[in-house]
């Protein structure tokens, strides 16, 4: 025992060591040489097409759910296309018509894709507002020349209804009933298909957004399924009778839109940064054609959305919303000409003795708003520890309760968009 311990104490000798240390570099230089043949092979053995599946795994890899961009990567992603398009183009030499033609639309491709989304943003902000009129006016009545026509296009230039246009009834609590009944499916089916189909479609979706442009990744919020059930689930939300509006959930299916058209071009749908300034684009054409303002669009995805905010997507956002207004106004869902349902016309001046009572509502406004906020805390402290397993029980029970409320006022039975040209 102690000899077998004193030989494992003593240290070798000089030349013993010099043998190890020869043998290891030894080693060493054929496991190199073996790994450097073997990276090699492999290198040749890998096509093209491998190599591209292999970077598309990473890059998944790379932005799973829930984390954050690499925006110094991407932006080496892009200026390594860039490189390797000068290469190829100075290599290749003279080029025709087709190269020229091929550089023209990478170069444009950037205004092609917000041309797109602002057209597709336009139609749909039309085909909102034409539905959410209809399902507004069904709860009342309907028309007998044309079932799809709304009151106003049934009783066009009427000033106090017509004979085109029907209650569901003569008896009054049938009416009442009726008006309940419908309020209570469009809230059921909104906050059904939304549970089902796309949870991400809930709310107006502002917040997320600015997440997400300014570099999160949250899969699915953007998708396909989100922004089909919010055109779907949005009229209904609002012919439902609760106190919801079209203006914040406009920005959500704007940027939706967008998301899904950009990915259908390669430059964009390989670079998660460059995709975010087409997202900022489509937010300044979602409050254009809710508000009819495509330079209040671009100031509001200034100032609001986006961080990081160059002069290129400044010009792309405006055209956008341009775009985005335009179609708007070629659909006129109104028929009326304007953008939006109600406007502010300043016709008439103000008068010194009037500055007491603006001073008066302006103190009973703050205060009334820290009233509702303190309140609105509370309720949705009651609501997360009490409602958050039953969504949909929640909203159809209260559209069935506002409906219930609503209908004896002729103010309070219109939706939340009808009240504000009114008052």
């Amino acid at each position: 025992m102690n000899r077998r311990t004193s030989s494992y104490s003593n240290p070798q000798s000089p030349s013993a060591q010099r043998r190890d240390s020869n043998a290891s570099h030894t080693l060493n230089r054929r496991l190199s040489a073996l790994s450097t043949a073997e990276a090699g092979n492999a290198a040749a053995a890998i096509s093209p097409a491998d190599q591209q599946l292999a970077e598309e795994i990473a890059e998944i890899k790379r932005y799973e759910d829930f984390t954050t961009i690499d925006w110094v990567q991407d932006a080496a992603r892009e200026q390594k296309r860039r490189t390797a398009r000068q290469v190829a183009r100075n290599s290749a030499g003279r080029i025709g018509w087709r190269g020229k033609l091929s550089e023209a639309y990478d170069a444009g491709q950037g205004w092609i894709v917000v041309s797109l989304i602002g057209a597709a943003i336009g139609l749909n902000a039309a085909f909102l507002n034409i539905v959410t009129e209809w399902l507004s006016d069904i709860k009342l009545g309907y028309c007998t020349t044309g079932f799809y026509l709304n009151e106003t296009f049934c009783c066009w230039g009427a000033e106090n209804g017509c004979d085109e246009w029907h209650r569901w009834s003569g008896f009054w609590p049938l009416n009442y009933l009726l008006y309940i009944i419908f309020s209570t499916i469009f809230a059921f089916v909104s906050a059904r298909l939304v549970k089902s189909f796309a949870p991400y479609a809930a709310g107006s979706g502002i917040s997320e957004i600015k997440c997400i442009i300014a570099g999160f990744v949250m899969k699915g919020f953007l998708g396909f399924w989100t922004l089909l059930i919010k055109s779907i689930g949005l009229p209904l939300a609002i012919a439902s009778g609760l106190s919801v509006g079209k203006e914040g959930p406009s920005v959500h299916y704007a940027v939706c839109t967008g998301n899904v058209i950009s990915r259908m071009f390669y430059k964009y749908r390989r670079n998660a940064a460059k995709t975010r300034e087409i997202l900022s684009a489509c937010a300044a054409a979602g409050v254009a054609v809710a508000f009819g303002s495509p330079i209040g669009g671009v100031l509001f995805s200034l100032e609001e959305m986006s961080n990081y905010f160059p002069l290129k997507t400044m010009w792309r956002s405006y055209f956008c919303a341009l775009v985005a207004t335009a179609v708007l106004s070629a659909m006129n869902p109104f028929r009326t000409g304007q953008l939006v349902m109600f406007t502010v016309r300043y016709d008439r001046g103000w008068h010194f003795f009037e500055i007491p009572f603006y001073v008066l509502i302006g103190t009973f406004g703050g205060l009334y708003g820290a009233f509702v906020m303190k309140w609105n805390l509370r309720v949705q402290a009651f609501r997360k520890r009490y409602l958050t397993g039953y969504p949909i029980i929640e909203a159809t029970l209260l559209a069935l309760f506002t409906a219930v409320i609503c209908y004896p006022n002729m103010f309070l039975r219109i939706d939340m968009t009808e009240k504000w040209s009114v008052s």
